[in-house]
């Protein structure tokens, strides 16, 4: 398996490391604007993985997919509403970094530039990264309950309004 993925005709799948990363790490950081897939997460915290999951509230992530894992024991999330766009995948050891979104179309249908990051020489780059997903998470809201019934209706509302971010914005501030 090489080092890049793009879900490619050489079906050179993001979703394959990430798969395997996620199954295989007691610890997993996540900042991805766009989220529709929290599956893969659920399940690994219910096994015991912590999970830190940093989301952008937009009209692309889905309110299902955030109370899939909201409450859930062992899983954090955080949000932004806005100027956010890094996709970050630690693990343990290793981390997926490019321009896949915690989507379907990131993981598997969309052409994607995403490089894992597993290597002897990768060590000091995935610090670097783990100190990136720091200062992202830090200063992040907490996705409460109240934010995420907010952002659900603003979701939900949104469709005929024509600017469904500023919509969702505005919601949960």
């Amino acid at each position: 398996m090489g080092r890049v993925f793009s879900n490619g005709p050489s079906k050179d799948f993001v979703v394959n490391p990430f798969t395997e990363l996620v199954k295989g790490s007691r610890r997993i950081y996540v900042a991805a604007p766009y989220v529709t897939k929290t599956e893969d997460l659920l399940a690994a915290a219910k096994e015991g993985t912590r999970v830190d999951l940093l989301v952008g509230l937009n009209a692309t992530t889905r309110p299902d997919a955030l109370w899939a894992v909201h409450g859930e024991l062992n899983i954090e999330v955080r949000y932004y509403t806005h100027l956010f766009h890094g996709k970050l995948y630690l693990f343990d050891t290793s981390a997926l970094v490019g321009s896949s979104n915690l989507t379907d179309g990131g993981l598997r249908f969309n052409r994607e530039a995403t490089i894992r990051l597993d290597e002897p020489d990768d060590v000091e780059t995935i610090e670097e990264l783990r100190t990136l997903f720091a200062e992202l998470w830090d200063p992040a809201p907490v996705l409460t309950t109240e934010r995420l019934k907010s952002f659900t209706a603003a979701y939900e509302r949104f469709k005929p309004t024509g600017n469904p971010d500023g919509l969702i914005g505005d919601a949960v501030g």
